[in-house]
């Protein structure tokens, strides 16, 4: 019989080295390859047992009862299958902030100072233009493109005048010099487009003078270049002023338009055709005349500062109030004599309030006063002078049916021809990720789509939940799978292992709660932005519908799918509700212009303004101030 010591010693010794056993098996385990206790039955219970240990050790915070883990807008219950998702479906898209730039003109160069290889001319206008070319003190200073234009023209014509006949400016010349003269009613400064050889746009030069003959000749050459260019393609690059602008303009060529200012008869009318043709460019120019018109037969008389005002609280500066808001299309203000503060016009306070960047109260406060006192017909004046120079940013065609999306307006139309067929509420990027402002062509609806869960919501969305749920994916029909396209069920990994790479791809199968919603619509574009569907139908609901990554978000895209493929409604529904995905291309492609303006007339022709969402008014303001200033 063994004592009962050497008993207890041998027993002591059989644990350590049971102990010493298990831990080497355990190591062995660990150092197996991943895949294969994936998907070997062997080490179940290691594996299970290390995740428990995991959960006690770091879960600490997911078992506390007083405490919720929150994704996204609300918390998951994840046993419910039907809870809300609010995730962005491209949410990698890091954005680029408010994107503005501080704008850094185009480099100008002198026109004088040329070397001719050319003879000195016989005629007395034409040398007299040589020898201005050759002069290093011309005082023109244009862009590159306009000085080459302008060098091979007058070489190749023996350096004749353009403008001049008879020892005098010609009456095209003078044609011309209305128009630059009248730029100020396109939304232009005429001072950018005074030839220097004047003092204003009167062409009063004594016919002796052959030298100032031959600096007016090719000022006037230079300004109608400079006014071809701008009223044709914009006076700014929209790609200098954001980082959201994927815009080139459609901008005449300088020696296209040399040729034509040299030989038409109605070069002015030339100049006048350069600028936008579209509907809302005319509703603009005649609004901005309006305004102005207005503006000066009128003296602005403020709102008198006062006590605060409520609801239901009566104020004799409550029909100035109502008179201001009424001009600002700020909403319904009712009868505009009513010094009561009602319902109807707390809530165009409140909207005024947001745009102004004030508390939104529907009061009426000294800081209310103060906004509406600012906000008079010059800040329209403005905003039309922005959206006039947008609307030179656009193609010249937009297509005779076409989709338009007013980013500011937080809008979609489908116009055929200049008609409205539909229109639909939108959600757009937020402000730190901002929808860019771009043209293509939609090619195919995508009934009811598959969403691809991106890396960034994989690594910081769900792993999170996955290490303490690891079969949660599998409960809300999220299909897993590894990087070669092998299926595996999401409670058969072991989350723990990854961290902010994870090597599997999650795709969200068709249904009422996919990110994508019932329909996409696909016009392939390197900022990879569509429009689709979205099962946060809440969100339309605001008046400010910046809430995504930088894809648009329709409202109804039942309808919009009904009009872009032309088929009866009754298909579209069956498509949809079939469940099934299927990827149909449109008969003809259809353009798609991503825009922003910040205003833009309605189907009746009444401007309709909106708020300044993505602070791009302001950016362009600050470039043409700057310019101004830089003419002087």
């Amino acid at each position: 019989m063994i004592p009962v010591l050497q008993r207890v010693t041998i027993a002591a010794l059989a644990v350590v080295l049971l102990s010493g056993a298990a831990l080497a098996d355990h190591d062995r385990k660990k150092k197996r390859n991943f895949f294969d206790s994936l998907f070997s039955r062997n080490g179940d219970d290691s594996r299970d047992a290390r995740r428990e240990q995991r959960r006690k050790k770091r879960a600490w915070w997911a078992r506390n009862s007083e405490t919720r883990i929150i994704y996204g807008s609300g918390y998951e219950n994840p046993y419910k299958r039907n809870y809300r998702r609010d995730y962005d479906p491209e949410p990698q898209f890091k954005g680029y902030g408010m994107g503005n730039l501080t704008y850094v003109a185009d480099k100008m160069v002198s026109l004088g100072g040329s070397t001719h290889k050319e003879p000195r001319p016989a005629d007395p206008a034409a040398a007299a233009i040589y020898d201005a070319l050759a002069s290093k003190d011309l005082g023109i200073r244009i862009v590159p493109e306009i000085k080459q234009a302008m060098l091979d023209h007058y070489r190749a014509q023996g350096f004749r005048p353009i403008w001049v006949d008879g020892g005098k400016p010609s009456g095209r010349a003078n044609s011309v010099l209305q128009v630059l003269a009248s730029a100020e009613a396109e939304g232009m400064q005429p001072a950018h487009y005074r030839p220097p050889a004047l003092s204003d746009f009167t062409a009063t030069i004594p016919a002796d003078d052959l030298a100032a003959l031959a600096r007016f000749d090719l000022g006037l050459t230079a300004m109608a270049l400079k006014y071809a260019r701008e009223a044709s393609g914009g006076q700014f690059d929209p790609k200098r002023l954001s980082r959201y602008h994927d815009i080139t303009p459609e901008r005449v060529a300088a020696g296209d338009a040399m040729g034509m200012l040299a030989k038409t008869f109605f070069p002015a009318r030339y100049l006048q055709n350069l600028q936008p043709q579209h509907r809302a460019y005319g509703v603009m120019k005649a609004t901005l005349a309006e305004l102005r018109k207005e503006q000066a037969g009128k003296s602005f008389v403020p709102i008198e500062k006062g006590p605060q005002v409520k609801l239901g609280q009566a104020d004799s500066r409550i029909p100035a109030v109502r008179a201001r808001l009424a001009s600002l299309n700020a909403g319904s203000v009712s009868d505009l004599t009513d010094d009561l503060l009602d319902s109807d016009l707390q809530e165009a306070l409140q909207k005024f309030q947001k745009t102004a960047k004030i508390k939104a109260t529907g009061m009426l406060t000294d800081s209310t006063v103060n906004a509406l006192n600012k906000v008079n017909d010059e800040r329209h004046i403005a905003r039309l002078i922005d959206n006039m120079e947008r609307m030179r940013w656009l193609p010249k065609s937009l297509g005779n049916r076409h989709v338009f999306v007013n980013q500011a307006a937080f809008q979609v139309l489908v116009m055929d021809g200049q008609s409205e067929a539909w229109r639909s509420k939108v959600i757009v990027g937020k402000t730190d990720t901002q929808t860019a402002s771009f043209h293509d062509e939609i090619e195919t609806v995508v009934f009811n789509p598959s969403w691809g869960v991106p890396p960034s919501i994989i690594a910081n969305e769900y792993l999170p939940k996955l290490r303490n749920d690891p079969g949660y994916l599998d409960r809300i029909g999220f299909k897993v799978t590894t990087e070669s396209g092998k299926r595996i069920a999401s409670r058969n990994i072991d989350w723990w292992n990854y961290g902010g790479k994870v090597p599997f791809n999650i795709q969200q199968p068709p249904g009422e709660d996919n990110a994508l919603g019932e329909l996409k619509f696909l016009f392939p574009n390197k900022h990879n932005i569509y429009m689709h569907d979205t099962p946060t139908k809440d969100l339309f609901a605001k008046d400010v519908r910046t809430f995504s990554h930088g894809c648009i978000r329709v409202e109804n895209p039942r309808e919009f799918a009904t009009v872009l493929l032309g088929w009866e409604r009754d298909r579209i529904d069956a498509n949809t509700d079939s469940r099934d995905s299927q990827t149909v291309k449109l008969d003809s492609k259809v353009p798609v212009h991503i825009a922003y303006f910040t205003a833009w007339p309605d189907q009746s022709g009444k401007m309709q303004y909106f708020e300044d969402i993505y602070g791009r008014d302001a950016a362009l303001e600050k470039a043409m101030t700057a310019t101004l200033l830089a003419q002087r």
